[in-house]
């Protein structure tokens, strides 16, 4: 099977909010000199990867991390996009998390879970469908060449994106990883999802 497409999701670097465990949301933080750290270490990971297309939540810790990543990566236009943004927690943004959804569900200035997982199935459908459904015509998938995407947002929204994935049997992935039980993803974690032909999306 051939590989068409690869998405390489990563997650921004550390903030000061990360380390005081401070529910950030939709605030714009700051990368530390931890973050600016991780990002170059993705960086250096990721230099030897031809991107075609490059996209970023508009939030600084996000697009800043995907604009160290792109360094490297000269003539690749960045795309904010306000819709990879963190999952909006409303009142509860700036203030010591964790956080226990479960006594939060009725909240109204918290985004629900329906309007999440809603902006997470709208963005996939808008942007990456038509991102891993054509090829470039000068692309000879034939000789090893696929695209490859980046995109750089929250770890709630990826987190979100990939069990949607794997629960509507949209992407296969190894037999330990049940829906439950998805790892942490940790600041300028990265992972990778293939496209194959005749296959599912494998992550």
């Amino acid at each position: 099977m051939t590989i068409l497409a690869r998405v390489f999701f990563v997650r921004h670097g550390e903030t000061d909010s990360n380390c005081d465990r401070i529910v950030q949301g939709q605030l714009d933080t700051q990368l530390n000199a931890t973050g600016l750290q991780q990002a170059a270490m993705t960086a250096e990971a990721l230099k030897h990867v031809s991107f075609d297309k490059a996209f970023t939540s508009d939030l600084q810790r996000a697009s800043v991390t995907a604009e160290i990543i792109l360094q490297c990566h000269t003539g690749i236009e960045l795309v904010q996009d306000a819709a990879l943004r963190e999952r909006f927690m409303g009142e509860m943004q700036g203030k010591k998390g964790p956080v226990n959804m479960e006594g939060l569900r009725d909240s109204s200035t918290i985004e629900t879970d329906e309007a999440f997982v809603g902006r997470c199935i709208t963005w996939y459908n808008r942007v990456m469908i038509p991102q891993i459904s054509v090829t470039e015509p000068d692309m000879d998938v034939s000789e090893g060449r696929c695209r490859n995407i980046l995109v750089l947002s929250h770890g709630a929204f990826i987190a979100t994106l990939f069990r949607i994935m794997i629960s509507t049997n949209h992407v296969t992935c190894p037999a330990e990883l049940k829906l439950r039980d998805l790892p942490t993803l940790g600041n300028a974690s990265m992972s990778v999802v293939e496209y194959r032909t005749g296959s599912k999306r494998e992550a």
